[in-house]
């Protein structure tokens, strides 16, 4: 279908224009003024909000979105010992329905592409079959203690013959062992896929790395394994220091930052200035319900902006326009799309719509700054992803009813409360 978007404040190259958009067969094909006379199916008028790329949410663990809330305020260790034995204890029609609940979340907030952590690639691929969600999926061993039980190669033909991405994925340094790591590599360098992992998300997880690997940080122990020469994604990095940023720059990672999880597990505050200083792609991810406990990149955005000032007792540093973005075209970056993350002809068509009419918006000074520092998920009331409205004023056009989605969470959600 075609749609052409009028009047809007539309965010283009880190600035805002007033003028329209055209898309043509999930294809954004014109942005301005003077726009081509072609017969669309709807012309949507945007009366003065805002109209950007959507945000790409890149590290979550959508399935488990059934488990928010179900172990809060511990730290992460404990947090694993409760939270294991209930993921494993999930259906695969659970997870189907759970990971599509993620989905409801994230479209009703504007993120229009995720980098997905879980493994049981069955159930989750159709889940973003069914809602016509895109996804950067992990392949490999992803989880502590819940390794796919598929083998590499019939895991990436599952993704493949779902039109989504792959990416070689190894939970951590601790939760993968170095045999599987060599294996993801191998795999990795033969189909030419990126990798993925977490990185130096707590103190302990550093400490234990350095006294079982002759005093390597996660970082180099990651380059002693080669992990590093592929274009790696890596997600928190909370504990680096300089040289470690030095030998991620050096290879050219992204690193995708998620303040809200690392704040609420007590994991600490990632140096994201120090890394944008280094030339190191920083992205920002929501990470999993069950441990942030809102897949609200509005939040993500402005945690990384003043969390940093605060640290740095400086409020300059992190500008709203970086930080926006971290949530758009760095985390395009991150994932290895090029034709996402801004409004620009070419790109795909992954637009949402925000109203910027409410009190906490008023007087509109500066769009960019209020989308970082004011703005809530619920301003959003369109996200279109590949030129198909998945999300309008309330309503989910996902493939199944909105409401049997939550009921079915709730059935599971009552199954896990006996799961120990």
């Amino acid at each position: 279908m075609n749609y052409l978007f009028e009047n809007a404040n539309i965010i283009t190259d880190g600035k805002v224009i007033f003028g329209s958009v055209l898309v043509q067969d999930g294809i954004i094909t014109h942005v301005g003024t003077k726009v081509p006379k072609i017969a669309v199916d709807e012309t949507i008028d945007v009366g003065g909000n805002v109209l950007m790329a959507g945000f790409v949410n890149a590290h979550a663990h959508t399935p488990a979105t059934v488990l928010r809330g179900a172990c809060d305020d511990k730290p992460l260790a404990d947090w694993l010992e409760t939270i294991i034995p209930k993921e494993k204890a999930l259906s695969d029609e659970e997870i189907y329905y759970s990971t599509l609940l993620g989905i409801m979340e994230y479209v009703s907030g504007g993120i229009t592409c995720v980098e997905e952590c879980y493994g049981r690639l069955v159930p989750v691929l159709r889940a973003y079959q069914t809602a016509g969600m895109r996804a950067r999926i992990g392949i490999g061993f992803p989880n502590v203690g819940q390794d796919e039980d598929l083998p590499l190669k019939k895991q990436l033909d599952l993704v493949k013959n779902a039109g989504q991405s792959a990416v070689c994925y190894a939970h951590s340094i601790y939760g993968t062992s170095e045999e599987n790591f060599e294996t993801l590599i191998t795999f990795a360098r033969k189909n030419n896929l990126p990798v993925a992992t977490h990185l130096s998300e707590t103190l302990g997880e550093v400490g234990d790395c350095s006294v079982k690997n002759n005093d390597l940080t996660p970082p180099e122990l990651l380059e002693d394994f080669g992990f590093l020469d592929r274009g790696a994604t890596v997600y928190h990095c909370v504990h680096c220091d300089k040289d470690d940023l030095d030998t991620l720059a050096n290879y050219g990672a992204s690193v995708v930052s998620c303040p809200s999880s690392n704040l609420k597990l007590a994991s600490g505050i990632a140096p994201l200035y120090a890394m944008v200083e280094k030339g190191i792609n920083v992205a920002l991810g929501t990470d999993g319900a069950y441990s942030n406990n809102a897949l609200d990149m509005f939040r993500e955005m402005f945690l990384a902006a003043t969390l940093q000032k605060a640290t740095l007792y400086s409020a300059d540093v992190m500008p709203a326009n970086l930080v926006l973005d971290m949530a758009t075209k760095n985390g395009a970056k991150a994932l290895g799309f090029d034709n996402m993350g801004d409004i620009a002809p070419g790109n795909v068509a992954d637009i949402i719509l925000i109203d910027i009419t409410a009190p906490h918006h008023q007087p509109v000074n500066n769009i960019i700054s209020n989308l970082v520092y004011a703005a809530k998920s619920t301003d959003v009331y369109l996200t279109m992803i590949k030129g198909k409205i998945l999300y309008r004023n309330g309503q989910y056009f996902l493939g199944e009813d909105a409401k049997k989605i939550i009921a079915e969470n709730q059935k599971t959600k009552e199954r896990l409360k006996g799961v120990k």
